[in-house]
């Protein structure tokens, strides 16, 4: 039995009205897909021009050349000036974080090719950058060994193998001569809670424990682990024979005052406790950072730059 032409022609419509939802719907994820792929370029490169510019900012600013023209500059090198294109360009200095910061951010808006059609011809896209620039006043990743700096004299530490012994027993746990080497935590001393032992030394060797600071700080009075047997130290630090590693040099006080890296030549732990290797650098303050919550910088006649956003 035939359907009335009225109710075929209904059909027809809704059938013609479900297609047309469809396509509609089969455009706008086609849309989104397009759209939103070409703004992940966009912003990938839009954020490594605020990379490269506050970069260069801290550098202009280090340089005493001007830290905001120098973001700008290498800002519009990478296709993003201030004003074109709806393209904004912010860059603000401040001091913070134990040094000074260049801070860039870049909006600008994406136009689409297929969202329009449900309003979002574009969006806005944005990103941010942050460096930090100063006087470098920390290091991290340093093995938990000590030196006097009289076995550096002058700064420049011996070159040639030699071999280093713990202090001999009694209250004197700070090396003093230019044979002499201790274990530290890295931990304040003078009262504040220190507790140099074994197990905490044992865990910065291999890296795993999570006591000591991260970060250590120049002139900070570090504590020496004191006399006794310490003959596992030896053996998880001969696992890192022939490797070369930062270790800290300090006064007779005990008082930071840099670093040197040290290729480990020998660790021995049975009757005789030693360690034999040389220097391959004097005491440096290079390769070091700035970091947060360390109090006022000292200025050794360098200076760092790194993001840190």
């Amino acid at each position: 039995m035939k359907q009335p032409t009225a109710t075929r022609s209904l059909q027809q419509g809704q059938t013609l009205a479900l297609f047309a939802i469809v396509i509609t719907a089969l455009i706008g994820l086609t849309g989104l897909v397009i759209d939103g792929s070409s703004t992940f370029v966009q912003r990938r490169d839009q954020q490594n021009a605020a990379d490269l510019a506050a970069m260069a900012g801290g550098y202009g600013y280090l340089n005493s050349t001007g830290a905001e023209a120098a973001a700008r500059t290498v800002a519009t090198a990478r296709g993003f000036t201030d004003g074109v294109d709806g393209t904004t360009v912010t860059v603000s200095v401040a001091g913070e974080m134990g040094g000074t910061t260049v801070t860039v951010s870049i909006t600008k808006p994406h136009r689409n090719f297929f969202s329009g059609i449900f309003g979002m011809s574009l969006w806005d896209v944005g990103t941010t950058a942050k460096s930090l620039s100063g006087p470098p006043n920390e290091v991290g990743g340093s093995m938990p060994i000590i030196f006097n700096q009289a076995v550096c004299s002058d700064g420049v530490c011996p070159a040639d193998s030699r071999s280093y012994d713990e202090p001999p027993s009694g209250p004197q746990s700070i090396p003093l001569d230019t044979f002499q080497f201790n274990w530290t935590v890295f931990c304040l001393a003078n009262g504040n809670p220190c507790n140099a032992n074994t197990n905490l030394v044992d865990g910065l060797i291999n890296g795993s424990s999570p006591t000591s600071p991260t970060l250590i700080t120049l002139d900070m009075i570090i504590e020496p682990l004191n006399a006794g047997s310490h003959t596992s130290l030896f053996s998880d630090l001969a696992n890192f024979v022939g490797q070369s590693f930062t270790v800290a040099i300090v006064n007779d006080a005990g008082q930071l005052q840099g670093f040197a890296m040290f290729r480990l030549l020998g660790s021995v732990g049975g009757s005789t406790k030693q360690i034999t290797g040389y220097f391959e650098t004097g005491i440096t303050r290079q390769n070091l950072l700035i970091g947060p919550g360390s109090g006022t910088p000292h200025f050794y006649g360098l200076y760092s730059i790194r993001l840190v956003n």
